[in-house]
């Protein structure tokens, strides 16, 4: 399935330098999304000896989710290669979530066609309970369901910034950069009249949605902040991982 071109069967989604992403039919039914992040660096799998792979950080996350039952794309498998057109190339495929539309697009269309985001921030709630931190928790990669009845459905995608925690990290700066991440986007095409209402569903009390407030007045997502934000996140994810086995021997 997961081939290096696009073929008649397959739609295009997106098409940049160095990424490509399109859909094609599964053969059980349904559709796929594939993601290839081509024309990488020549030095790139010296790279891979010390750092996974993109593609494989991402589906291990997703995996993590799903199983979970955290609102996310099922991911069915990843790989990497070379090929003439494309370069050396990793790709990631998931399962399409049919009906849905990106929030940014949906809040672009009509900013109070969506005024319940509560449901969005328990979903940010219950990936940081996996120890998820998304890296970039904004409306383009956050997909919605408008059903005829009942409130709207969300569900996360692209983890290509994300990390991932031993354990939960709601309250940590990585799940606020999260959350400041995602009002501050969402302030740029609609009112956050109802932020409150919005952070009680991520249910962490009154004191942390006041030191949230008080945080996005300086917060921002442009470069250089972002990456700063990131390096942070990374950096704060390596320790993890370094003092897990420490953490388990004082554990036993």
């Amino acid at each position: 399935m997961m081939v290096a071109e696009v073929r008649t069967n397959q739609r295009l989604i997106k098409a940049e330098p160095c990424t490509l992403i399109w859909s094609e039919p599964l053969p059980g039914g349904g559709r796929a999304v594939v993601k290839m992040y081509r024309r990488r660096g020549y030095f790139d799998p010296i790279r891979r000896l010390f750092v996974p792979y993109r593609v494989e950080r991402e589906f291990h996350m997703l995996a993590k989710l799903h199983q979970s039952r955290v609102p996310c794309p099922e991911p069915l498998r990843w790989s990497q290669g070379w090929s003439a057109r494309h370069g050396r190339f990793e790709m990631l495929a998931t399962r399409e979530i049919p009906a849905t539309m990106p929030l940014k697009e949906r809040l672009l269309r009509a900013p109070n066609a969506v005024s319940d985001l509560a449901p969005l921030f328990r979903l940010a709630r219950q990936m940081h309970d996996c120890g998820v931190s998304h890296g970039a928790f904004y409306p383009a990669n956050i997909l919605v369901r408008m059903p005829s009845a009942g409130a709207p459905r969300f569900h996360v995608i692209d983890f290509a910034h994300g990390c991932g925690f031993a354990r939960g990290i709601a309250g940590t700066r990585p799940a606020d950069f999260d959350l400041l991440d995602m009002l501050r986007a969402i302030e740029r095409v609609a009112p956050l009249d109802d932020c409150a209402l919005w952070l009680d569903g991520y249910g962490t009390g009154a004191a942390h949605f006041r030191k949230l407030i008080a945080m996005l007045m300086t917060h921002r997502i442009d470069r250089p902040w972002r990456h700063l934000h990131r390096a942070e996140t990374d950096t704060r994810a390596a320790w993890d991982r370094l003092s897990r086995p420490a953490a388990s021997r004082a554990s036993a």
